[in-house]
Order: C-alpha cells, then sequence, then structure tokens
C-alpha cells in the first residue's frame, strides 16, 4: 500500500461513509473494493454507502468499475450506494467517461448525497 492510499470510515444512522483516498486503479482496486465489503459487513444493517472520492488524487477507467461493482453488491444487500465527487475534477471526469452517474447516483457533497439518498422515516430535519 502507497502511503496516501488510506480509508476512513464513518458510520451512524445506517449510514456508512467511506472516503477514499490516493490511487484507485488496477493495482489497488481489489483491495478498496475489499475494504468496502469488509465495511460493510461490519455495520448493522446498513441502508447507504457513501463513497467519498473528493480526497482521490487517480482513478483508473479499471478503479471506475470496481466503485461500480461494490454499488452493485450493496445493491444486491440492500443498501442504497452512491458517490462524492467534486465536481469539475479529474475524478469527476473519469466518473462521467466511463458512464457510472447512468448506474450510480452522483454528488458534490456528503450532506447532498445523505438528504437525498436516506429513507424518508430516517431524515431528520429541524423543528
Amino acid at each position: 500500500m502507497r502511503e496516501r492510499e488510506e480509508a476512513v470510515a464513518e458510520r451512524s444512522s445506517g449510514v456508512l461513509v467511506v472516503e477514499v483516498r490516493g490511487e484507485l486503479d488496477i493495482a489497488t482496486v481489489l483491495r478498496w473494493t475489499t475494504l468496502i465489503e469488509a465495511a460493510i459487513c461490519e455495520l448493522p444493517e446498513p441502508h447507504l454507502l457513501v463513497l467519498d472520492l473528493t480526497s482521490l488524487e487517480f482513478l483508473s477507467a479499471q478503479g471506475a468499475r470496481g466503485l461500480l461493482e461494490a454499488v452493485e453488491c450493496c445493491r444486491t444487500r440492500g443498501i442504497t450506494g452512491c458517490l462524492i465527487v467534486t465536481p469539475g475534477s479529474v475524478t469527476d471526469r473519469v466518473v462521467r467517461l466511463t458512464g457510472l452517474p447512468s448506474r450510480v447516483r452522483v454528488f458534490p457533497n456528503r450532506l447532498t448525497a445523505i438528504a437525498a439518498c436516506q429513507p424518508v422515516e430516517m431524515r431528520w430535519l429541524p423543528g
């Protein structure tokens, strides 16, 4: 593993946020997808997986395919998956060129993603 590659996972209220950092390419895709799968298994009854790619330095087409496979694996378990991508970034261009937005919801930040994807009964709105 390269020094800059790490994952930060946050869990709360059935939401799992995995922040992917470093590079996601043919050399690292298996490690990342395994890490995401392990994180999902550790969370009791997650209903939303948020893959935050805003700190990603490099994303290859193979890496994008791995993200899609992880999200599709979640779907088979009844878990919604989405991506966080900084608009206009290199990662955003790869995500769009590989056609991911037609298969996975893409948002500009975590708050927007969680608000849009959480089931209505889980949403919290200030009184």
